[in-house]
């Protein structure tokens, strides 16, 4: 389940969260959208829903159609890597490896002590990290055996993470307690550092420049009484020198951030979707999609770049994508599984 939207339930639940989880090929064409619906905590129905931008055609539970099995217990990212998908499947503590075309099952990488696997990037051609929020580590992905190879220690609830060179940056949620990006030197897998950012950081966005954007949601307090929350800040690190370039505070608890094309605009899920000047560091509009969604998507293609909003309704029915232009108007729209969580995009 998503961070703040569900955070009260998901304490009687136990907590699984997600981040800014879209992956978009900077092609030409795009040829599917993929969403990745969580499914119910437990009842491991999470499930693939794939669109057809062309033809319009949708269809429902994808994964389990093509290799006669569900996916597993909360579906919360996906990473390419080459020709091959990284879909990590939370609540069941595992990787499953497929083909990112067709969705055919390759390997399944296993992750130790129920750890709870959140985020995955490649870190190099055989190697790739992924945050895990119950272990509080990050594993160290063997890409050509398809195994967990070691374990690294970070601080507590790890969640988003990006590489820059030799160095991995991992947000420390703390379940909202955390305030910290943990530092690893890809080289050795041993952490080097700590930055102090804003309360509950969950997610870690690169731009082109190796800067990164990091959503800290705020922390929450006594859940009775909101006046005790902290506000909602991003933070801009330079990737290249692990510096603080600015902090800004966007208020509420923000989640999914995505960025255009150009590395202008930031789009965040905060209430209704905010757009943010990149390089002035100022909300632009604080309703510029007036709409409160699960979880955000951004494609590009030559047939231009739009942003996708899923909509989890009740959490228990079938959810919604949206798709809007970059003037926050609806273009089209199809239903997805319970509780989109994510998006991915094929394109060439």
């Amino acid at each position: 389940m998503k961070r703040p939207l569900l955070i009260a339930s998901a304490i009687l639940i136990s907590l699984t969260t997600a981040c800014d989880k879209s992956d978009s090929d900077s092609g030409t064409t795009l040829n599917g959208v993929f969403v990745l619906n969580e499914g119910n905590f437990g009842q491991a129905n999470a499930s693939i829903t794939t669109y057809d931008p062309v033809t319009g055609e949708v269809s429902q539970n994808q994964y389990e159609n093509e290799n006669g099995s569900p996916i597993g217990d909360i579906l919360y990212s996906a990473t390419e890597i080459g020709d091959r998908l990284y879909l990590v499947v939370n609540n069941s503590s595992k990787i499953e490896v497929v083909d990112k075309e067709t969705l055919t099952k390759i390997a399944t990488i296993r992750i130790a002590n129920e750890a709870s696997p959140r985020e995955l990037v490649q870190v190099s051609e055989a190697k790739a990290y992924v945050t895990n929020l119950y272990g509080n580590s990050v594993s160290v992905i063997d890409l050509e055996t398809n195994e967990e190879a070691s374990i690294i220690a970070v601080g507590s609830n790890p969640e988003g993470i990006a590489v820059v060179g030799e160095r991995a940056y991992v947000a420390n949620s703390g379940f909202g307690n955390g305030n910290t990006l943990s530092v690893i030197n890809t080289a050795t897998d041993e952490v080097t550092g700590t930055i102090t950012v804003g309360d509950n950081p969950v997610s870690i966005l690169k731009q082109d420049n190796d800067q990164l954007w990091v959503v800290c949601a705020g922390a929450y307090g006594d859940f009775s009484d909101p006046n005790d929350d902290t506000p909602g800040m991003i933070y801009v690190i330079n990737g290249t020198t692990a510096e603080v370039v600015t902090s800004f505070e966007v208020g509420g608890h923000p989640g999914d951030l995505v960025i255009n094309d150009l590395d202008d605009i930031a789009y965040l899920m905060n209430g209704d979707v905010m757009s943010i000047d990149m390089n002035t560091f100022e909300v632009m509009d604080s309703a510029f999609i007036e709409k409160n969604f699960y979880s955000l998507g951004f494609s590009t293609s030559d047939e231009g770049q739009f942003i996708w909003g899923a909509d989890a309704k009740n959490f228990a029915q079938s959810g919604l994508a949206i798709q809007y232009n970059l003037n926050g108007v609806k273009v089209d729209s199809f239903p997805t599984g319970i509780i989109p969580g994510a998006f991915y995009f094929s394109a060439e």
